[in-house]
C-alpha cells in the first residue's frame, strides 16, 4: 500500500512538473530575432528587401516597422506574427497586402521578437492595445490625410486569432477587412497538436495547460463569436486553413468558418509556418487568387 502511494505521488508530481512545462514554455516562447532569421536565410528586416522603413513604437516598449505601401490611397495595413514568430517572420507576408496599402505596419507582439523581456499575455493585453493604437492611428491618419482612413488587419496564427478579436472593437467604418491565416478558437488547439506532434500526452494536458494560461493571463474572448459578428456587420473576412498544417488544422479551421458562415479558403501547399507567404511566388493557387478576389472586395 505504502508503495502504491509513493508511486501514485511520484507519478501526480512527474504530471505536475510536466504541465508548469507546457506552462511556461508558452508565455516564454524563443524569440524570432535576427538570429532566426539569418539561420533559415530569410530577409532580417525590410532594408534587406529593398524595401524603406521607420521603426516605432507601437506601444510604450514594443517595436514595430513603419512602410510605405504602394497605393497613397489604399488601407492602412497591420500584419500581426503567430506565436513564437515576429515582425521578421511577418516580412514574408507583405505581399500582396503592401500593393494596395499606403502604408503597413509590422508589430510585435509582447514576449516576442525585439520586445522587452518578459513573459507574453498570448493576445491577452496585445488586443486591447490594439484597439487603442489603431484609434490613434486611424487619428492621425485621417488629420493628415483630411479624408477618412481605414485599417486592413492581416494576422497568422495567434495573430489571426488577435486580427478577428480585435475587429468587432473597432468602427465598421474604420475596418477595410481581416485576413486570417490559420486562426483558432482557443489555446487548447495549438497546444494539443503541439503535444501529439512531439509525440507527448495530450489528454487533459492540452485543457488543463489552457485553463492555467487563462488563470495567469485572463480567458480570451471566443474568436468564432468575433467572426460572426464582423461578418453580419458585412466586414470583407477572408479564412484561410492549410490542408498540410499541423498546428491548427484545417478541420478546426473549417468549424469556425461553417459555424460563423463565412467561406473557407483550403491551401493545399503550405504547412503552418509558411502559411501566406508564398501569394507572389505562386499567383495561380487558391490561396493567392482568393487574396486578389478579398482586395478587389475592398476596393
Amino acid at each position: 500500500m505504502g508503495l502504491a502511494l509513493l508511486f501514485f505521488f511520484g507519478g501526480f508530481l512527474a504530471a505536475v512538473i510536466f504541465l508548469l512545462g507546457i506552462v511556461h514554455d508558452a508565455r516564454f516562447p524563443s524569440r524570432a530575432t535576427m538570429g532566426w532569421a539569418l539561420g533559415r536565410g530569410i530577409p532580417v528586416d525590410p532594408s534587406a528587401m529593398d524595401l524603406q522603413s521607420t521603426e516605432v513604437k507601437w506601444r510604450s516598449r514594443q517595436l514595430a516597422w513603419r512602410l510605405n505601401g504602394g497605393n497613397s490611397d489604399g488601407v492602412i495595413t497591420i500584419i500581426i506574427h503567430g506565436w513564437r514568430r515576429s515582425r521578421i517572420d511577418s516580412l514574408r507576408r507583405l505581399d500582396p497586402w503592401l500593393k494596395a496599402s499606403s502604408e503597413v505596419w509590422l508589430i510585435d507582439l509582447d514576449g516576442h521578437g525585439e520586445s522587452p523581456t518578459g513573459p507574453t499575455t498570448l493576445g491577452a493585453a496585445d488586443a486591447p492595445a490594439l484597439v487603442a493604437f489603431i484609434h490613434d492611428l486611424l487619428a492621425c491618419a485621417t488629420n493628415a490625410s483630411h479624408s477618412p482612413k481605414r485599417i486592413l488587419l492581416v494576422g497568422h496564427s495567434l495573430g489571426a486569432s488577435i486580427a478577428l478579436r480585435v475587429a468587432p472593437l473597432l468602427p465598421v467604418t474604420s475596418i477595410a477587412g481581416v485576413v486570417a491565416f490559420a486562426p483558432f478558437e482557443s489555446l487548447k488547439e495549438p497546444l494539443g497538436n503541439q503535444l501529439k506532434a512531439r509525440a507527448l500526452p495530450v489528454f487533459l494536458f492540452a485543457k488543463a495547460s489552457e485553463i492555467c494560461l487563462h488563470m495567469i493571463n485572463g480567458k480570451e474572448s471566443s474568436t468564432t463569436a468575433a467572426l460572426k459578428q464582423i461578418h453580419k456587420q458585412n466586414v470583407p473576412v477572408l479564412i484561410v486553413g492549410a490542408q498540410l498544417d499541423r498546428t491548427v488544422s484545417l478541420d478546426h479551421v473549417r468549424r469556425m468558418a461553417d459555424q460563423a458562415g463565412v467561406a473557407l479558403t483550403n491551401d493545399l501547399d503550405s504547412a503552418h509556418d509558411d502559411l501566406g507567404t508564398q501569394l507572389n511566388a505562386n499567383p495561380n493557387c487558391f490561396t493567392a487568387q482568393a487574396a486578389i478576389k478579398f482586395l478587389q472586395s475592398i476596393g
